[in-house]
């Protein structure tokens, strides 16, 4: 008896595996992941490259690139406080990541969600591409690698990841929560809150993230209007499904500002924020048209600045010699917040038409050729690695950095550059961004490819899922488009603020260049492509 059993089981360890049990399920398995695999090799490429482009970058700058807030931002993680002149997203993520002492673990993290950054973008185009070409498989390849390469190779982002600085963790955010949106058509509630709830956290990050709730909403309307059988019914799922979102949004933007009451006594996110809004209208006011009142007169601007590194009116109002702060106890002194409020609404209302000239100059500037020396010259210094350890601006603020440093993580608060990583990095920013004219082209793709569909929107047998793809172009070009303008709105323009919008922009593009009619079926290919 043993010896049967025996046997058998060597005669069952020697069977070939396509005779196996549960055999063909692994073959299958393996087969499927080879399926996908070839369908991605060209974006695997891309990745491998962007990841080695970061472990060398990393290899090169193995520390955090500090700029003005970052002490702001580490001060507040330090203590789990909220910032009294920044929103706390980003110290909390700081706060969350410091158990594994020092800022290397803060490149990395960064690093890492500019990765994924990239892949969202590829993934929402290749899906969408794949859908209108199922029997192609190169053709969504390449148009989402060509999409998602200005994100993961451009110089400029991967110097972004290296600051200590809120940006990277809001575009990421942004990103995510315009990924769930667009996933699927129309949209699920789920994904509406899952949305909201990203948007949400966006916000308590930058607060130039608070408008966005709007471009989701028409983000939510224009995709679920566009679905057959488009009435009533469906006017009112477009209308739960937009509440969905807008009370997930809510939930951390209420819950940080219940925290910021519990420590400053006032709901907000920033005890200056009016101060801001007022720098953006010194670009332009002009005190014999606004008649202030006479405590107002005091915030009258002077122009242009003694100083000649500085380019920006809103800086000079606010910073230089010749800021008007200097007279009330500083920007950030007790009656500073209550006048440049009054201030900025009362030269808004006497100049509505200087106000918007002013938005669109600064928003036009991230379309130009260059990059001037622009709101000075040493804030657009530290936005390219430098070439030796750099320090900051003055004995104290160094002095202040390294503490701050030391009692984060026992690292140092000066930049540490190792050579020649840090030379082939530097190279490699200087010659491979996204210029302004490339920038302008992404933005406009989608306003042409869209304008000349839209005349063919309503003839007869137009398929009104393809229609759907439009109002997920224009909500990816909206959410670009929010990201170029508010902040030239609410603050000045910055070479920084525009990063985040080139995933959007790109993808916006890359959606509106698919076909809105399904290539033709060939006899036995698979009809749903995912």
């Amino acid at each position: 008896m043993e010896r049967r059993v025996s046997g058998r089981l060597v005669l069952l360890a020697y069977r070939p595996a396509r005779d196996r049990p549960g055999s063909g399920a692994m073959l299958r398995r393996l087969s499927a992941c080879g399926r996908w695999a070839w369908r991605h090799a060209l974006f695997a490429g891309v990745l491998v490259a962007a990841a080695t482009l970061r472990i060398v970058a990393a290899a090169g700058y193995p520390s955090m690139l500090w700029t003005g807030d970052s002490a702001v931002y580490v001060r507040a993680a330090l203590t789990l406080t909220p910032a009294a002149h920044h929103p706390g997203g980003y110290p909390i993520l700081l706060w969350l990541l410091r158990p594994l002492h020092g800022f290397t673990a803060v490149v990395a993290a960064q690093a890492v969600m500019g990765l994924l950054t990239g892949v969202m973008v590829y993934a929402l185009v290749w899906r969408a591409a794949r859908a209108r070409w199922p029997h192609r498989p190169w053709l969504p390849q390449a148009l989402g690698c060509a999409a998602s390469i200005p994100v993961l190779l451009d110089g400029d982002r991967l110097q972004l990841e290296h600051l200590l600085v809120s940006d990277e963790l809001f575009a990421f955010l942004v990103m995510s929560a315009v990924t769930v949106l667009l996933w699927r058509s129309p949209v699920p509630r789920w994904s509406a809150g899952a949305a909201g709830l990203l948007a949400g956290c966006a916000a308590v990050t930058r607060i130039v993230g608070l408008p966005l709730i709007l471009v989701i909403a028409a983000g939510l309307v224009m995709t679920g209007l566009n679905g057959a059988g488009a009435g009533a019914w469906r006017r009112r799922a477009s209308g739960l499904t937009v509440i969905v979102a807008v009370g997930a949004f809510l939930v951390p933007v209420t819950a940080y500002m219940a925290w910021f009451h519990s420590h400053y006594g006032e709901w907000g996110f920033n005890r200056h924020g009016a101060v801001w809004l007022y720098g953006r209208t010194a670009a332009f006011a002009d005190c014999a048209r606004i008649k202030p009142a006479p405590d107002l007169a005091v915030l009258c601007p002077k122009r242009p600045p003694s100083d000649p590194r500085i380019a920006s009116p809103v800086y000079a109002a606010m910073f230089s010699k010749e800021s008007p702060f200097r007279r009330i106890g500083g920007i950030y002194g007790p009656r500073s917040n209550d006048l440049a409020r009054r201030f900025l609404w009362a030269a808004i209302k006497a100049q509505p038409g200087d106000y918007l000239r002013v938005v669109a100059r600064d928003t036009l500037r991230a379309f130009e050729p260059g990059r001037s020396p622009y709101p000075t010259t040493w804030t657009e210094a530290k936005y390219h690695f430098p070439k030796s350890a750099r320090r900051a601006l003055n004995s104290a603020a160094a002095v202040r950095q390294t503490e701050l440093a030391e009692a984060y993580g026992g690292a140092t608060g000066v930049t540490l550059v190792v050579q020649p990583y840090a030379r082939w990095v530097r190279a490699y920013q200087a010659r491979l961004s996204l210029p302004g004219p490339a920038l302008a082209v992404l933005m406009l793709i989608p306003v042409v490819g869209v304008a000349a569909r839209w005349r063919q929107r309503r003839r007869p047998g137009t398929e009104a899922g393809a229609r759907g793809r439009d109002g997920e172009a224009l909500t990816a070009w909206l959410m670009a488009g929010a990201l170029l303008v508010i902040p030239a709105a609410s603050a000045d323009y910055d070479p920084r603020y525009v990063l985040p919008a080139i995933p959007l922009a790109c993808l916006a593009a890359a959606l509106t260049l698919i076909p809105r009619t399904p290539a033709p079926e060939r006899p036995g290919t698979e009809a749903n492509p995912h």
